[in-house]
C-alpha cells in the first residue's frame, strides 16, 4: 500500500493532528518546567553566593584568610571559588589566582569563563569546564573579595533536560506515526473494499452490497443506509424490467401469430393486395425486431453472461468477422482494411464480442459510399488493447456522439438507413459488461468507433 493511501486517510490525518497537538502541548508544559527549574537553580546559586559574601564581609580583615581557608576545607566537592586580593591585584588568600578580566566590583553576579584557579589545591574545579558565577565586593584599602561557584553542573543539567526533551519528542513522534498508520490501516482497508464494491455496482451488478462490520461505527451506518437504498433501487429496477419484459413477451406471441396469418393470406391474394400485405409484414417484422432487441438488452444487463467469460483472441475474432462480411462487401462494393499487429487475448464472451463488433462493422458498411473503405485496426495503446473501426460515411455530429448510444435515438444522417435505434445500445451494454471504454471519436472524415479493453494478455507471433 502506498504512503499516499495512508496520508489521504482521515483517521491517519486526525490521529497525526491530535498527536502533534498533544506533543506541542507537552513540549510547552515541559518547556515551562525547564525554564522555571533552571531559573530556580540559577537564583538559588546567586542567593548562596550572596549569603557567602555577606558571611565573609562580616569577618575582620585579619581573620579573612583563615575564614576563606576554612570554607575551602569544608567544600568537599570543590565547587567554590574564593579570591582575596590587595589593591595591586596580588592574591592574599583563596584558590583564585587572578582577578578575572571584565569583573565588575559592584556586587552584581556575573558568569565568567576565563579565570584561573590553583589546580594543585583544587583539581576538580580545575578539571571542570571553565564557567563560573562570580560576585565581587571591594574592601578597605582597595582590597577586593571575590566569591564564585562553578556553574558547569547547572549548564549540564540544562543540556540533559534539552536532550531529554528532543529525544523524548522523537520517540513520541515515531510512536505517533506508527499509531496513526495502525489506526488508518483498518480504515483504508475497509474504504478500499467499499470502493471495490461501488465499482462493481457502478458496472451494473446491483446484487453487490457494501461490507459491514460488527462495530457499528460511522462507516457501518453509512453502508447500511446505502445498502437499503440499493435494495430499493434494485427492487424498482426489477419491477420496471419485469414490466418491460412481460410486455415484450406478451406482444411477441400475438405479433408472431399475426405475421403468420398475414403471410398465409398474402399467398392467396392477387398482386396488389399481396403487395399491401407485404408492407404490413415488413412493419410487423420491424416491431418483432424491436421486441427482440429489447429482450436482448434486458438479458445482457442482467450480467449473467459474466460467468461464461474466457480468453478471447481479438485478432482471430476480427479475421472471422472479415470472412463473415466478405459476401456483403462484394455486393456493396466496399472493402475492409484489417490491420492486426499482434494476437491479443482478453477476458470476455466470444459470442457477445462478435455480436457487438459485427454490429459496428454492419453500421460502417451501411453508411459507407460505393467503393468505400472501412479501416479496422487492432493495436495496443497505453498498455490496453484497442480496436478502431473507421468508415468513410457522413460521420456523426459532435453533439450526437453520446446520444447515439441511447435507446431509440437515430442521428440526423441515418434517416435514409434502416434501423430502430437499438443496435448501438446493445453494443454499449456488451462493452459495459466487458468493462470496455466505448466511444465515437472525432475524425476529419466518416465515423471512428473506438473500443478500449481493460485487461491484456499479449502473445507474440
Amino acid at each position: 500500500m502506498r504512503v499516499a493511501d495512508y496520508w489521504n486517510a482521515s483517521p491517519f490525518r486526525l490521529a497525526l493532528i491530535y498527536s502533534l497537538l498533544f506533543i506541542a502541548t507537552v513540549a510547552l508544559v515541559l518547556g515551562l518546567v525547564y525554564w522555571h527549574t533552571v531559573g530556580y537553580l540559577a537564583r538559588d546559586m546567586e542567593r548562596s553566593l550572596s549569603v557567602r559574601m555577606l558571611q565573609l564581609k562580616a569577618v575582620s580583615v585579619a581573620r579573612l584568610p583563615q575564614a576563606i581557608a576554612t570554607l575551602q576545607r569544608r567544600d568537599l566537592l570543590h565547587q567554590g571559588i574564593y579570591g582575596y586580593f590587595d589593591a595591586s591585584g596580588h592574591p592574599l588568600a583563596g584558590n583564585l589566582l587572578a582577578i578575572p578580566q571584565g569583573m565588575n566590583r559592584q556586587g552584581y553576579s556575573q558568569e565568567i569563563a576565563n579565570y584561573q584557579v590553583d589546580g594543585a589545591r583544587d583539581e576538580i574545579v580545575n578539571s571542570q569546564p571553565r564557567l563560573a558565577l562570580f560576585i565581587a565586593a571591594p574592601l578597605i584599602q582597595g582590597r577586593l573579595l571575590v566569591v564564585g561557584r562553578n556553574v558547569a553542573e547547572l549548564h549540564e543539567i540544562k543540556t540533559i533536560i534539552l536532550y531529554a526533551l528532543v529525544e523524548g519528542g522523537i520517540v513520541v513522534l515515531v510512536l505517533v506515526l506508527a499509531l496513526s498508520v495502525l489506526l488508518s490501516l483498518r480504515a483504508v482497508h475497509r474504504i478500499g473494499a467499499i470502493a471495490d464494491r461501488c465499482e462493481r455496482i457502478a458496472s451494473g451488478d446491483l446484487d453487490v452490497r457494501l461490507p459491514l462490520s460488527s462495530r457499528g461505527d460511522e462507516l457501518d451506518m453509512l453502508g447500511s443506509v446505502i445498502n437499503s437504498m440499493l435494495d430499493r433501487v434494485q427492487s424498482l429496477m426489477h419491477e420496471v424490467q419485469n414490466v418491460c419484459n412481460n410486455v415484450a413477451h406478451d406482444l411477441m406471441t400475438p405479433m408472431t401469430r399475426l405475421r403468420a396469418r398475414l403471410f398465409r393470406l398474402q399467398r392467396d391474394l392477387d398482386a396488389e393486395p399481396a403487395s399491401l400485405l407485404e408492407r404490413v409484414l415488413e412493419d410487423t417484422d420491424s416491431v418483432l425486431s424491436r421486441f427482440r432487441a429489447i429482450l436482448r438488452i434486458a438479458e445482457l444487463e442482467s450480467n449473467k453472461r459474466r460467468s461464461a467469460f474466457s480468453h478471447v483472441d481479438l485478432a482471430d475474432l476480427l479475421l472471422r468477422l472479415q470472412s463473415f462480411y466478405a459476401p456483403l462487401l462484394e455486393d456493396r462494393n466496399v472493402q475492409i482494411d484489417l490491420c492486426v499487429q499482434n494476437k491479443l487475448l482478453v477476458e470476455g464472451d466470444d459470442e457477445l464480442l462478435f455480436e457487438a463488433i459485427s454490429n459496428l462493422i454492419d453500421n460502417a458498411i451501411k453508411f459507407s459510399p460505393q467503393q468505400g473503405r472501412i479501416m479496422v485496426r487492432l493495436s495496443m495503446q497505453e498498455g490496453r488493447p484497442q480496436i478502431d473501426i473507421q468508415d468513410q460515411g457522413p460521420g456523426i455530429p459532435d453533439g450526437e456522439r453520446q446520444a447515439v448510444l441511447q435507446r431509440y435515438f437515430r442521428g440526423t444522417g441515418s434517416s435514409a438507413v434502416e434501423g430502430h435505434g437499438l443496435g448501438l445500445s446493445i453494443v454499449a451494454v456488451i462493452m459495459n459488461l466487458h468493462g470496455c471504454d466505448f466511444s465515437f471519436e472525432p475524425v476529419a472524415t466518416g465515423a471512428l468507433a473506438r473500443i478500449r479493453f481493460p485487461s491484456l494478455r499479449e502473445v507474440r507471433k
